[in-house]
């Protein structure tokens, strides 16, 4: 998927209730210009701005929808995972399916280019934590100056509040770690396999083999990013491992240095599995 410039994300943030009403009409959108998709979904629109085409890109940069656009008119359609949480939580209220939803808008390759930037390489780079000032200035350092945060902080505030992940408290933004749950390890297998997908269609050739398909070391595992998103130390990410592990999902081989992982199921199989640990 091909990066967007930064223009919508400055404009505004992914709302909630104008994603959901995308996602229960997306079947009677196709074909329909940004009006008519206004029309059909309730999302607000204008002649030269509007909420309808940052919505499509969010919805699309969550992993929820695809989408193509030919004179003006829109064909979109479910990815497997859109309809999952379509079926399952329309409403976009379970915190699974936000942080889901987070984790996919992050991801370093197929990600919203801003978001994956700050989770991706600030956070990290300030062990999760650091000032309003540095912060600022790694993002004019990346993207140059005038780059509004407002719908960034808006977002974790507002839709992402409920996940407790990005905060400010003072001079400081800092990402809080996301308590390890098992009933998410699903979703936990279901993120590191896509972040693998991408990092392998995305590698440098010289680091991927034919073996990195089904088998990666834990060295390949800092350079997915799969903690990141998560806001974990190796320890918490190592926790995760083990729970994914358990379940059959992957296996462990803790015997090797580094320690080795391989996946024992694919993508697909698990997004039927998404919510079934949920009480």
């Amino acid at each position: 998927m091909a990066r967007t410039n930064l223009n919508f994300h400055q404009t505004f943030k992914p709302e909630r209730q104008y994603i959901s009403g995308l996602l229960s009409e997306i079947e009677c959108c196709n074909g329909l210009d940004i009006q008519e998709i206004s029309n059909q979904t309730g999302i607000p629109t204008g002649k030269s701005s509007g909420k309808v085409e940052p919505t499509i890109s969010y919805a699309e940069y969550m992993g929820l929808i695809k989408k193509q656009k030919c004179d003006g008119k829109y064909e979109l359609e479910y990815t497997a995972l859109g309809e999952c949480i379509r079926d399952e939580d329309s409403g976009l209220l379970e915190k699974l399916t936000l942080l889901m939803m987070h984790c996919m808008i992050v991801r370093p390759y197929g990600g919203a280019e801003l978001w994956a930037y700050i989770i991706h390489s600030v956070f990290p780079k300030y062990r999760n934590s650091l000032t309003i000032k540095q912060f600022e200035k790694e993002i004019e350092l990346q993207f140059g100056t005038g780059v509004k945060m407002a719908p960034f902080n808006g977002c974790y505030q507002d839709l992402f509040s409920s996940l407790n992940l990005v905060g400010i408290s003072g001079d400081q933004i800092q990402i809080n770690a996301q308590k390890l749950d098992g009933d998410f390890v699903y979703l936990y297998a279901y993120v590191l396999f896509e972040y693998w997908k991408e990092w392998l269609e995305n590698a440098d050739s010289t680091e991927v083999t034919l073996a990195s398909i089904s088998e990666i070391t834990s060295e390949h595992l800092k350079k997915i990013g799969f903690k990141n998103a998560f806001g974990w130390s190796e320890k918490e990410e190592y926790q995760a491992l083990e729970m994914m592990a358990s379940k059959g999902l992957i296996v462990l081989n803790r015997q090797m240095i580094p320690f080795t992982v391989r996946r024992v199921v694919d993508t697909e199989s698990l997004i039927e599995l998404l919510y079934s640990e949920l009480c």
